[in-house]
């Protein structure tokens, strides 16, 4: 079967990865300049179909991949939506699409109190946040059909697909393994743009991190179907090299550290003296999630006094 031909519209972007894979992307914007929307991926078989994450849900992102799919895949039905986290620019659209195609929504059991709760931030420009808040009023209502764990299988068809636990940008992330094709579906786990924001505990954790991207080096995957960006095909290359990136940032803290920068906002100026404005609570979070496993290694301790971290 010849693999057909990508797609570009006004609305999305749809590029066929494989004559069983499609990665639809809405032209949405993002708060960070630069940094892609999220995908949505189809997977399908004969008449079987899955999607892992579910996009927007404001109106014009949903009726973009529901229209797409009613025009280009009639005759598919979608069994599920599998969700890799909660983040709502991966799982706002997940209402509206298991409603319109009857599709059972899966997403790991340590995602539901986070699932369930409006988030907001400071680093987001005025003039998007009615539409972020449309994606969090959405979220919050995202009908989930099961809390899975890690090793779940789906089975639909032809289909198979295992979900892997692989916490650190958010707990109960996950990526989905396409056993049939050997493609990680990796949300924010991997990025095929850039790396990925790791929050400390409770919302991330960077040695939870670090674990999960050894773990996932040990599948022999031909591609990583990420989150945001485009199709990652040397996915063991780009696994070393996120590990990398992260012990050598690792080790740039610590040596600031000994130089005197004891404050996370210290080391903040240090690493980032030219930040993007959107990007400082990111960074900060960051900063603390490798705070957090220098201390989880017994390599520092620290004080954590109202909203300031302090090696000591």
């Amino acid at each position: 079967m010849k693999k057909k031909s990508n797609l570009y519209s006004d609305k999305y972007i749809v590029k066929h990865l494989t004559t069983s894979v499609i990665q639809h992307t809405v032209k949405n914007f993002q708060f960070i300049k630069g940094f892609p929307a999220s995908n949505t991926w189809i997977v399908y078989s004969n008449n079987d179909a899955i999607l892992v994450d579910s996009g927007f849900g404001d109106r014009t992102s949903f009726l973009s991949l529901k229209n797409y799919i009613n025009n280009y895949l009639p005759n598919i039905k979608i069994h599920y939506v599998l969700l890799t986290h909660h983040h709502s620019d991966h799982s706002s659209g997940a209402r509206q699409l298991s409603e319109i195609f009857n599709s059972k929504v899966l997403i790991h059991k340590q995602e539901k109190k986070m699932l369930k709760t409006r988030t907001e931030s400071d680093d987001i420009p005025v003039r998007y946040r009615k539409k972020r808040q449309k994606w969090e009023d959405e979220k919050v209502q995202t009908p989930i059909s099961k809390y899975i764990e890690h090793g779940y299988q789906i089975n639909i068809g032809n289909l198979n697909i295992e979900a892997l636990h692989t916490p650190g940008h958010t707990l109960g992330s996950i990526c989905y393994l396409f056993r049939n094709e050997r493609i990680l579906f990796s949300g924010d786990t991997i990025l095929g743009y850039d790396t990925v924001s790791i929050s400390a505990p409770p919302n991330g954790d960077m040695n939870l991190y670090l674990k999960s991207l050894k773990k996932l080096n040990r599948y022999k995957l031909k591609y990583i179907a990420p989150g945001h960006g485009n199709v990652i095909t040397n996915p063991k290359q780009k696994i070393n090299k996120l590990i990398l990136h992260r012990l050598k940032r690792e080790k740039q803290i610590i040596d600031l550290i000994d130089q005197g920068h004891k404050l996370d906002s210290d080391l903040l100026d240090a690493i980032y003296p030219n930040l993007q404005k959107g990007l400082k609570n990111s960074a900060l979070n960051q900063i603390r999630s490798h705070l957090h496993r220098l201390k989880v290694l017994n390599k520092i301790q620290l004080k954590i006094d109202q909203n300031k971290w302090k090696v000591i």
